[in-house]
């Protein structure tokens, strides 16, 4: 029986260390990447420590501080949709237990996989508890990618044209993802976006953290921070600013060129990944107070899941719904 205990312990242990052979792993300050080969961990790992520290500052004004253990990211390359998953635990005002997975092309993981993955690690480390479906999946996507933010606006146009629209005192109260999740992802995006555009991204988190820790109806709270009466008419403007083609606003807070936050970039003929020059704004917010959210006091194991969806054609509806 022995025997048979220690030839099963040694099957493990060299299939163990076999599959550890085949991956390279790169460590940051805050993270651990595993890919299949040396470079891309490294150029990943630095990549997710830069996007930390820059998404951080683009909605909270500030950097975090580094986490008490390190995020594990397990990378795969290839011709896959692009997608990934984060999970954490929420648990006594802590959050913790960082693993993501990320798939896809090299360059789209590089420029909306993981900005949209850290952007969900951001929100969380900073409010401590989980936060609307519909505001953390729209503000995640709202950072990925030009390329991959149109299949969400092309998602929302079909669902527009069938009336498949959801209603937002719907959207608001979505805790989990439902069935299909693509109406879910690009209902978010659109609305999130229609919210930064106005007032910009710390302004938008000032908005989720009233909507956390107070117990006004989303009516009160769309009207004292964006002017709305309701959530029926922050529905037929945003609607109607989808069929428009999502055009700017007058008097827009956007600042191109000031600085590099809205990411983007092509590593297949650079292996370093430089960045390329995005918009910022210039936000009434200028730092993010300490979240005031009750602290989850039960552990709450959380997941965030994506896969985007295929490529689009952007035609904006042709009426409301």
């Amino acid at each position: 029986m022995k025997r048979i205990v220690f030839f099963q312990t040694l099957f493990f242990l060299l299939l163990f260390l076999n599959e550890t052979a085949l991956s390279a792993v790169f460590s940051t300050r805050n993270f651990t990447v595993t890919a299949d080969d040396p470079r891309v961990a490294e150029v990943m790992a630095n990549r997710a420590e830069e996007l930390r520290s820059r998404l951080a500052d683009f909605w909270l004004g500030k950097e975090l501080p580094s986490w008490y253990k390190k995020c594990r990211i397990k990378i795969q390359i290839g011709n896959v949709s692009a997608g990934g998953s984060t999970t954490f635990t929420f648990k006594n005002g802590e959050v913790y237990d960082w693993n993501m997975t990320v798939q896809g092309s090299r360059e789209r993981i590089y420029d909306s996989v993981l900005p949209h993955e850290i952007t969900h690690t951001i929100l969380a480390s900073h409010f401590r508890t989980p936060l609307p479906r519909w505001a953390d999946e729209g503000a995640a996507t709202f950072v990925e990618h030009e390329s991959e933010r149109a299949k969400y606006r092309q998602q929302l146009y079909r669902a527009l044209r069938t009336r498949r629209g959801i209603p937002l005192d719907q959207l608001f109260d979505m805790e989990e993802y439902p069935e299909d999740p693509l109406p879910l992802y690009a209902h978010g995006y659109s609305l999130a976006e229609f919210l930064i555009r106005q007032r910009g991204p710390r302004y938008y988190i000032s908005f989720i953290e009233a909507c956390l820790c107070r117990e006004d109806s989303w009516n009160t709270l769309v009207y004292e921070f964006y002017g709305y009466e309701s959530l029926r008419n922050l529905q037929n403007d945003w609607v109607g600013w989808v069929q428009d083609g999502t055009p700017e606003f007058q008097g827009t807070n956007l600042i191109p060129g000031e600085g590099e936050v809205i990411v983007s970039a092509d590593l297949a003929g650079n292996a370093g990944g430089e960045l390329v020059h995005g918009e910022v704004f210039r936000d009434s917010v200028q730092v993010v107070p300490e979240s005031k959210v009750r602290p989850q006091p039960n552990l709450v194991q959380w997941n965030t899941t994506h896969v985007n969806p295929p490529s689009p054609q952007t035609t904006p509806p042709a009426a409301h719904p």
